[in-house]
């Protein structure tokens, strides 16, 4: 992943600055901080997992590394992952948000809008609403589908159907390129500290996707 962070930040005009690889669960993230400091670092951004992203993003505050904006891939997918951090340090992080409460798209099975959903998911469950959710669902839509009109369950009929889905979902439009993958819709959120939850998802960036609406500006208030 490195190379292509390297490849894609340099070409807008940043200069980026790698620590290098490390092992999962590795307790002692010291070398990178100071190397972040060092290089005077101002975002800090990867893909780590939350047991990892929590011990790290602790150890920033306490060695006094705190950038302007932290985006973490992987980690930050679900609200455990802040809760886990203590205090209010998780208040301001950043990801790439693939689906949501906000997203304007329908169940195709049900009419259900993403709201309806999570509001189902967090009264049955007395649980947050999570991004998986809608993935989830959407792999039903996917397979209803596909049956629908192959009308059998030969492979080779079903192999044609599913390259011939042209559907819209709660996670969006569905359509495989000549490559065999479809894009969804994709959208940039922010973790801040909630009225009903202790960390909500607000979505603060739509330029790629600007059919789903922006809930919150963006702010930058990582607690010292």
């Amino acid at each position: 992943m490195a190379p292509l962070f390297n490849k894609k930040l340099t070409a807008k005009g940043y200069k980026f600055v790698d620590p290098g690889r490390f092992p999962y669960f590795t307790p002692d993230y010291s070398s990178q901080i100071d190397m972040f400091k060092k290089e005077k670092a101002e975002i800090l951004t990867g893909a780590l997992i939350a047991p990892d992203w929590t011990t790290a993003w602790r150890q920033c505050y306490r060695q006094g590394y705190i950038p302007k904006i932290v985006t973490m891939g992987k980690a930050l997918l679900f609200p455990s992952a802040l809760e886990a951090m203590g205090s209010d340090i998780g208040h301001g992080q950043t990801m790439e948000v693939w689906w949501s409460r906000f997203h304007p798209f329908k169940f195709s099975i049900t009419g259900e809008s993403a709201e309806d959903l999570c509001s189902a998911w967090e009264k049955e469950t007395g649980k947050q609403w999570t991004p998986s959710i809608g993935f989830k669902h959407a792999g039903y839509e996917l397979v209803f589908d596909v049956i629908k009109r192959a009308q059998t369950l030969k492979k080779e009929e079903l192999r044609k159907s599913i390259a011939d889905t042209n559907m819209k979902t709660i996670v969006g439009p569905i359509k495989y390129n000549e490559k065999h993958y479809a894009e969804t819709p994709l959208v940039g959120g922010q973790w801040v500290k909630g009225k009903k939850w202790p960390y909500e998802l607000q979505i603060v960036y739509n330029g790629r996707s600007p059919e789903i609406p922006t809930t919150a500006k963006m702010i930058f208030p990582f607690p010292k």
